[in-house]
């Protein structure tokens, strides 16, 4: 048994996973981000990338708490996206899938999880202006995004919620590349995530395609034992931390 589950639930990703444009391989490692970097790329003070991602939810986190995610992310050169996507169990077949989806399975020391996500580019001045209140944030999505930000979760939620979106953010994403060809690795990334609370999670991760991903395995766990860094004891999503996060203000 690895760190990333059973030989079992590998074999059924290579075979039952090919629909998926990816699997990404991830887990969790013990801060500080900075040793982790030094150690993982052989290198002191290796440059990170810079960028920002904002959650768009209700204040009740209506979107969220039936499982979708809205995620306006601002990229290198002041570039803008918005990710639309929704999460089911990994072993579920046959789930519904929008025209335009990008399907990613999330292998993590927890379990296994489908990721659907429907994503285009953003005007940079339409995203600043509802970064800075004086747009909504429903006129970022398309119809596409709008429909599966209602229906893409465990639950139906009602599409007037869509005019109650607020910006929740920024969370700050430092990113370093890591080499690891020689474990059979394309690319392997490093990720800081600093919350607006400072609440921060270093996560590595690699992807690959469905039918490669025992061999991405072995090779991601031969990474986490020859390099020195420490794997966490629980992993957590992304997700999750956010809840807790806009959660927790909410009782203040």
């Amino acid at each position: 048994m690895g760190r990333f589950g059973s030989t079992e639930a590998l074999a059924w990703l290579a075979t039952h996973g090919v629909h998926a444009d990816s699997v990404e391989l991830k887990t969790l490692l013990v801060p500080p981000a900075g040793a982790a970097a030094e150690a993982l790329t052989g290198r002191r003070g290796p440059p990170w990338s810079v960028r920002q991602t904002y959650l768009l939810d209700t204040e009740e986190l209506d979107f969220l708490q039936a499982g979708v995610e809205i995620r306006l992310r601002r990229r290198a050169r002041g570039k803008f996206d918005l990710a639309v996507s929704a999460r089911r169990r990994g072993t579920e077949l046959g789930c519904y899938r929008p025209r335009g989806a990008r399907v990613e399975y999330d292998v993590v020391p927890a379990g296994v999880w489908k990721d659907i996500e429907v994503r285009r580019d953003i005007d940079s001045a339409a995203a600043a202006a509802v970064i800075a209140g004086s747009a909504k944030a429903r006129e970022l999505l398309s119809g596409t995004q709008g429909t599966w930000a209602c229906e893409g979760g465990s639950e139906v939620v009602d599409d007037a919620r869509l005019s109650e979106l607020k910006v929740h953010g920024p969370l700050v994403v430092r990113r370093v590349k890591v080499a690891a060809t020689g474990m059979g690795l394309a690319r392997v990334d490093l990720e800081h995530f600093r919350f607006p609370s400072g609440r921060e999670l270093v996560e590595l991760s690699t992807r690959c395609c469905p039918p490669d991903v025992q061999p991405t395995a072995s090779g991601f766990e031969q990474l986490l034992d020859e390099r020195d860094v420490v794997v966490a004891p629980e992993y957590c999503t992304k997700t999750s931390v956010w809840h807790d996060e806009i959660a927790r203000r909410g009782q203040s």
